[in-house]
């Protein structure tokens, strides 16, 4: 039976003048037009929608790993509940719309569920991007939602990062720890970025403010320029990536006030990301009997529609959404969307492992299976 304070309701958490950095709103409309208008091939740049990406992984190391890095394990569920109601609606109404215009347009077969099923599981960009080439004409609207990778990578962030970050936080909140880590995922070209902005994080709870000193800041530039003169000529994107990712989230992190605009445009981002296709899959439909699919009017109205769509879904559906999560939450609420969180995962990881037997695949399904284990057994040790 579940203890009393499993049914007591806890307010949130809210965000202070001195934890907000108002330039990071508009990094992420910047950051998402790079993808949308990388997609709809205006940007010659091969790798402008993969950096941005990077960006945006760096972004959310250092924001999320702060976040848990002042989490305890009583705290998780409520971690949890916030980021599954600010990840989960806005990317459920995403594929729901993909999945409409796919019956319309797509030929339905197995193939196509098992690419559904990866992205409902949160496991699609372990087993969806290297199936693109291959299988793109078995996709939803021909890989139209290949983008959702990233949102299930850092899904899969989230819930990892609390094993070491919380659960063994001794070991886990320890430089040495996480600097280990940045080797090895740069080293080994995985997700480098978000480790980064971890690392990044940490170093930041050690010693507060240490990239705002001159010093730091000139170290940040000299290291952001070099970067971005690797990435022009492109020696080796892996390498200078995290570097440029991290260093350009350290430079605009500057503490400050919450503006309404600033917080607008970043509140759309995270729609617009999701549902940039659909301006470019509408307007293509409408306009290509008339020659027009490829014009510059096609590409200036998909634009307006796509930022006009996520605008709405941001104002009437996310925000409103977000407003109400302190009425919406209690401990219990929490720890079942936690439970959630661990198995939709680990059963979209089985599923995937099943079709697509590998090495890689399945030391990462051992890791997230004993992870799962740790977390969600301790959150119930301090509730049960």
């Amino acid at each position: 039976m579940l203890s009393e304070p499993l049914r007591e309701r806890k307010p949130l958490m809210k965000v202070s003048v001195n934890s907000y950095y108002p330039y990071f709103d508009y990094l992420r409309i910047v950051l998402v037009s790079i993808v949308m208008f990388g997609h709809d091939d205006l940007i010659a740049w091969n790798y402008s929608g993969k950096l941005a990406v990077d960006v945006f992984f760096s972004l959310s190391g250092f924001l999320i790993g702060g976040i848990l890095l002042r989490t305890e394990i009583s705290t998780l569920p409520k971690f949890y509940f916030n980021r599954a109601l600010r990840i989960w609606v806005p990317y459920y109404i995403a594929l729901i719309l993909i999945i409409i215009a796919s019956i319309l347009k797509d030929p339905i077969n197995l193939k196509w569920f098992e690419f559904l099923i990866y992205k409902f599981t949160w496991v699609y960009n372990i087993f969806g991007p290297p199936q693109l080439e291959a299988c793109k004409a078995c996709m939803p609207l021909d890989g139209s939602g290949n983008h959702f990778w990233s949102v299930n990578a850092e899904e899969q962030f989230y819930l990892l990062a609390p094993l070491l970050l919380v659960v063994f936080e001794n070991k886990g909140r320890q430089l040495i720890t996480w600097f280990l880590i940045v080797m090895s995922l740069w080293f080994m070209k995985v997700y480098a970025p978000i480790s980064f902005g971890v690392l990044a994080a940490i170093v930041n709870s050690k010693y507060p403010g240490f990239y705002i000193t001159k010093l730091s800041r000139f170290l940040l530039l000299l290291i952001f320029i070099g970067s971005t003169i690797g990435l022009s000529v492109t020696f080796d994107y892996a390498i200078y990536s995290p570097l440029f990712s991290i260093c350009l989230v350290l430079l605009l992190a500057i503490k400050g006030e919450k503006g309404a605009i600033g917080s607008f445009l970043g509140g759309v981002s995270y729609p617009l990301y999701l549902n940039h296709w659909i301006g470019v899959f509408f307007f293509n439909l409408v306009l290509d009997p008339f020659g027009l699919r490829d014009s510059g009017i096609r590409h200036l109205l998909s634009a307006i529609m796509n930022y006009g769509i996520a605008a709405f879904l941001y104002w009437y559906v996310e925000k409103r959404v977000l407003d109400m999560r302190e009425q919406l939450y209690t401990i219990k609420r929490g720890i079942v969307f936690t439970n959630i969180a661990y198995f939709s995962v680990a059963i979209g990881l089985i599923f995937g492992f099943i079709l697509s037997p590998s090495l890689n695949v399945a030391i990462f399904l051992a890791m997230f299976l004993t992870t799962t284990y740790l977390v969600i057994n301790a959150v119930f040790q301090k509730y049960l």
